[in-house]
């Protein structure tokens, strides 16, 4: 009997994800907060970044805009902060969070990370619920590791169903797997701490909330010093 050939993953398709979020994006924070995501989960993605004035920062999937304010106001007027993602209504929602805040140092791109060219480098990347929402995760963190400036930091902060309650969780998967496909997990079916693993990237992964959402941090080498030996005379 021949192999079946595997589904076709609609991630793979940016025009798929853009339409789901699209689709969402009137009432994705209303329903965002029921999945109880732990505040001192986003607080500590936030202090993986280590960020200082004058940096430049990529958010990849900024959504609504969350947590664009704060990181603009952290690097300051001399930095910069670029958000972008597929929906272009989320990106609305992005300008008009940033449009009360008063916050100037934002730049906002309608605009896939494979898009993303490797003229400009960042010196920090912050993936907010994007990785899952990747048919290719693996792709993904190999991409932003890519984009990333020497001595730079990508910050992961992510999810996957709860381990603890998998009776629960088969029982009621229909209802789940609609909601976390609609809203912050992406796809159900991917553990991006395991993708995270299997990409071979060394990292040190912080887990709340039961290991349901996790925190993690990645380094790109710093460009070694050379040494150079004075000319004789």
């Amino acid at each position: 009997m021949p192999n079946k050939s595997p589904r076709p993953n609609p991630r793979d398709d940016p025009r798929w994800v853009e339409a789901r979020f699209d689709r969402i994006a009137p009432w994705y924070n209303v329903i965002e907060p029921l999945f109880l995501v732990p505040q001192e989960a986003r607080r500590q993605a936030i202090a993986s970044l280590a960020l200082s004035t004058s940096m430049n920062v990529l958010s990849v999937g900024c959504g609504s805009g969350r947590s664009l304010v704060q990181l603009a106001e952290i690097v300051g007027t001399a930095g910069c902060v670029t958000g972008i993602d597929l929906s272009s209504r989320m990106l609305q929602r992005s300008r008009t969070r940033l449009s009360r805040a008063r916050v100037a140092n934002v730049t906002l791109c309608h605009s896939d990370l494979f898009r993303l060219g490797q003229e400009t480098h960042y010196d920090r990347i912050f993936f907010e619920f994007s990785l899952s929402s990747f048919g290719d995760p693996r792709a993904a963190i190999e991409k932003g590791l890519a984009l990333l400036a020497p001595g730079g930091k990508l910050v992961i902060l992510d999810g996957r169903l709860p381990p603890r309650f998998h009776w629960l969780t088969r029982a009621t998967m229909p209802v789940i797997r609609w909601l976390l496909e609609q809203t912050v997990l992406g796809d159900p079916d991917v553990d991006a701490s395991l993708e995270l693993e299997r990409s071979g990237v060394p990292s040190e992964v912080k887990w709340f909330r039961g290991k349901t959402y996790f925190v993690t941090c990645l380094s790109k080498e710093p460009l070694p010093v050379i040494a150079l030996k004075a000319p004789s005379i």
